[in-house]
């Protein structure tokens, strides 16, 4: 009777198991990723971390659902530090009209909590912030190199799985023309300015 149990057993574990790699929904869900289209540059891909940033991460598929970036240009870049976007004043305006109104200090009015827990490496997907370390909103950075005297300030909520080539070569005032969450079952390929501290 015991061995017909553990057989038994067994053959539920062995079902499981091929049942899983079948079925991705089974196993473990994959981290949710987010394409972003900017108008003739291309499309970057990142990957979000919700284990690791829960409300930031949340906070920020909220914001691409309701597509709240769509139409937001690129408003700082720093060769070799970090390029910067997310500010929703700058729709429809040029680039030289930013300083007037004094882009780099909105959002959407709702902010999340620091938590900053992962390295900013190369390629990595920050959120900015005031001087407070609880006020990063809907402006978020990539980083272009190793970042590391960051670590601990700032947020790291994703990184860029596809498109990093797009991300080196965005300008200020590109335009981010779409944000759309990818489907979870579709696995990636290969008033003051919020904004990390200067070198």
């Amino acid at each position: 009777m015991n061995r017909l149990l553990v057989q038994k057993g067994i053959g539920v574990a062995a079902l499981f198991l091929v049942l899983s790699f079948r079925c991705p929904t089974l196993a473990f869900a994959a981290n949710p990723e987010v394409a972003l289209q900017f108008a003739k540059k291309g499309t970057v891909v990142i990957e979000l971390f919700p284990k690791q940033a829960p409300k930031t991460v949340a906070h920020i598929l909220a914001l691409v659902r309701q597509k709240f970036y769509n139409g937001i240009k690129v408003h700082r870049v720093e060769p070799g530090f970090v390029v910067q976007l997310g500010d929703p004043e700058t729709k429809g305006l040029p680039p030289s009209e930013f300083a007037a109104h004094a882009i780099g200090t909105h959002g959407s009015g709702t902010t999340v909590p620091l938590e900053a827990g992962l390295p900013n490496n190369k390629g990595t997907v920050g959120l900015a912030r005031t001087q407070d370390p609880n006020s990063g909103d809907s402006q978020f950075y990539f980083n272009l190199s190793n970042n590391n005297f960051l670590d601990g300030k700032y947020c790291v909520f994703g990184k860029v799985v596809r498109g990093m080539n797009v991300v080196e070569h965005l300008q200020i005032g590109d335009t981010l023309t779409s944000a759309v969450v990818l489907p979870e079952e579709k696995p990636h390929k290969a008033a003051s300015k919020t904004h990390p501290p200067k070198k």
